[in-house]
């Protein structure tokens, strides 16, 4: 992009930002593209048989018509909204050396003239309105909430010829929300999934919004692999069979080969979670500002817990009380009188390798935890501790990352989690661990150790899992996990006083 319009676009785009505001930004779901972000998928758009008339049906101030035409597409249409946006592309198309074909319009309703042999672009994203007449024309999208970038990804599947390749810059969580079961199947009934390329976190105003450069090529077209990347990283690729085959369940797709291997290894040795115990919300009051007080609970008042009290193996409890406990009786006598762990439902943005999405702690039977967490209950107390030290073990938090990107812990995710057979057998080792953990953090790496013994992981599968967790710290942290490797189990339980 040149420089006359790259500035022309980014000044445009900080006057809207700051008109919009934060929340406006939000609530229309609008996030500007980095000229270099727009360059990126355009390249992988000509990489997998883009080519002739480019559409974009989101143009706003152009970046990726203008990464278009500098990609040497000469054949550009746009359509979006705001025509000041438009204004704002034609003079930066100009000033790049083209010419754009740009309507103002809804590209869910305008047809552009003439064929579309490719569409590029950066939709909008956030939740439509429920009762949205969208459901009509995308049935697909029925059964749970909307998003626009669906709705986007399906409309680019009606815009682009048959044979034409769409490149889409969308949040990856479509691959793996259970309420997208019916977009994926209905993605594979009219495209081929060409590229799925995992590229972060590039918003600076969505700072949680993960998203990927989506390549569909519209039917009929060659059955294929879906190449598969973090940046310009190639991953294992997804053969066709087995998106088809999981496409309910989810697409669990950026993995290389040994991390493949780690987490079938996981799930062969395992039952899931929800399986081995109830995995279930904290109570949602619907009105915190009626319900919670932040002060000790008195006499037969009701204590709360949420998100903000876990931190790994304890509850750092920041007094809160229930109000009006009789309107919320119900959920209130679900939760109480059994203990419980709680995990951190929440999740803030965490950009290092090691940073643990799954945050558990026990909680007390008088206490009820509010929807920042998820708990997980059951009838063994042993098997309850055992399963803290498996949810905060570096095995687990792996698996968690390698099987969702979503920034929030999904109680639907937990569900999943592989809960080593093993340990169903005998819980009582790394319970003790787990117990002994509260005092003292230097017992993270023994259960570790414990915890990869569980699952049967091969040394190859351990560092896998290790390398992909610790980044640049893997050598140190792997020569004290070493220590614990090499020790019998029950040499590691008697020094440990766990025995």
């Amino acid at each position: 992009m040149s420089d006359e319009a790259f500035a022309l676009i980014a000044n445009f785009e900080a006057k809207r930002a700051r008109a919009l505001g934060h929340d406006g930004r939000r609530g229309a779901g609008i996030f500007y593209t980095p000229p270099e972000v727009a360059a990126f998928v355009v390249e992988l758009l000509k990489e997998h048989g883009g080519s002739g008339v480019v559409l974009d049906p989101c143009a706003g101030a152009g970046a990726f018509l203008v990464a278009a035409a500098r990609a040497g597409f000469t054949e550009l249409r746009g359509i979006d909204l705001d025509r000041q946006a438009l204004r704002v592309a034609r003079k930066a198309l100009k000033a790049s050396g083209a010419t754009a074909r740009l309507t103002c319009g809804d590209a869910l309703s305008v047809k552009p003239r003439g064929a579309v042999d490719c569409i590029v672009s950066n939709p909008p994203y956030g939740h439509v309105p429920a009762g949205t007449s969208l459901l009509r024309d995308f049935p697909a999208l029925r059964g749970g909430e909307i998003d626009r970038y669906a709705v986007f990804m399906l409309r680019a599947l009606q815009l682009v010829r048959p044979g034409g390749v769409a490149a889409l810059l969308v949040p990856d969580t479509w691959m793996f929300l259970a309420r997208a079961g019916k977009l994926r199947e209905e993605v594979l009934k009219l495209s081929e999934v060409a590229a799925a390329v995992d590229l972060g976190k590039p918003f600076a105003a969505a700072k949680d919004t993960r998203v990927q450069a989506l390549v569909l090529v519209r039917k009929p077209a060659a059955s294929r692999a879906t190449a598969v990347a973090r940046g310009r990283t190639q991953l294992s690729p997804a053969p066709r069979e087995e998106l088809v085959a999981s496409a309910r369940r989810g697409w669990f797709l950026y993995r290389s080969e040994a991390e493949r291997a780690l987490c079938a290894a996981m799930e062969a040795a395992s039952v899931p979670l929800g399986q081995a115990c109830e995995v279930g919300y904290g109570m949602r009051t619907g009105n915190n500002q009626r319900y919670v007080a932040r002060r000790m609970p008195e006499t037969f008042e009701v204590g709360l817990a949420g998100g903000e009290d876990v931190t790994p193996f304890a509850l750092r409890w920041k007094p809160k009380t229930l109000l009006h406990a009789a309107e919320l009786g119900a959920l209130v006598e679900r939760q109480r009188g059994r203990p419980r762990i709680a995990i951190q439902r929440i999740r803030t943005n965490a950009q290092i390798p090691w940073a643990r999405w799954l945050e558990a702690a026990p909680v007390a039977p008088e206490l009820v935890c509010l929807d920042s967490l998820s708990t997980l209950a059951c009838d063994s107390p042993d098997l309850l501790w055992a399963l803290l030290a498996l949810v905060q073990s570096v095995a687990l938090q792996r698996f968690h990352r390698l099987r969702t990107t979503d920034v929030n812990v999904k109680p639907g995710a937990l569900r999943e989690l592989p809960v080593p057979r093993a340990l169903l057998e005998d819980p009582r080792p790394l319970a003790a661990l787990a117990r002994a953990r509260v005092a003292d953090a230097s017992l993270d790496r023994a259960i570790d150790a414990q915890v990869y013994r569980l699952f049967g992981l091969s040394a190859q599968l351990v560092e896998a899992c290790e390398h992909g967790f610790w980044g640049e710290r893997f050598s140190q942290e792997n020569q004290r996990l070493t220590q614990f490797m090499s020790d019998p189990p029950a040499s590691v339980a008697r020094k440990e006083e766990t025995a």
